[in-house]
């Protein structure tokens, strides 16, 4: 717990006034900023498939997922968007939207820590964290989503270190049928 909150105790002193991390303080890839108490159910809710609230104690902090766009949940503008884009009806665009968030709840439920990476920003217009999570088995939860079959590319810069690797892993779910492209 202690350590947990000397983290969390860095990454904050290390933001300057518009919240971007530079190379000098953002924390090495592998740092452990929150240790998973399992006994806990309430750790960490799934907004949908790109984005996660987590539990850091007490505090709760929204971390959306850099690099990857998943279909919506509900009826919006952008699911009317993406059902549009895609050729597909609003309600297809729902079911699997759904799908992508139960893949990320599963995927978090079945590791016991994250490690958190950012890119050039720490928070995007909205005052979410921007991460890249990577779980106890030393794999990308973005790239995982995306190589499954349940996300597309979503290149914004200056966010684009894992850009490349992210647009390969969707065109061979897509080629071979993955999760949401069934």
């Amino acid at each position: 717990m202690i350590v947990r909150i000397l983290l969390i105790a860095l990454l904050l002193i290390g933001c300057d006034d518009d919240l971007r991390v530079t190379k000098s303080n953002t924390p090495p890839l592998q740092t452990n900023i929150y240790q998973l108490d399992k006994s806990d159910d309430d750790y960490f809710y799934a907004l949908d498939g790109d984005t996660v609230k987590f539990r850091f104690d007490s505090k709760i902090t929204t971390i959306r997922l850099i690099g990857i766009d998943t279909f919506e949940i509900h009826k919006n503008n952008k699911a009317y968007r993406q059902a549009y884009e895609n050729n597909i009806t609003i309600d297809e665009v729902i079911r699997r939207g759904k799908a992508a968030k139960e893949f990320l709840k599963e995927e978090l439920k079945s590791h016991s820590h994250y490690y958190f990476e950012y890119d050039e920003q720490f928070q995007d217009r909205y005052k979410r964290t921007l991460a890249y999570i990577w779980l106890d088995d030393k794999t990308m939860l973005n790239l995982q989503i995306v190589c499954k079959g349940y996300a597309m590319p979503l290149k914004i810069r200056p966010n684009t270190k894992y850009a490349s690797q992210i647009k390969e892993c969707y065109q061979r779910a897509k080629e071979n049928k993955l999760g949401i492209w069934r």
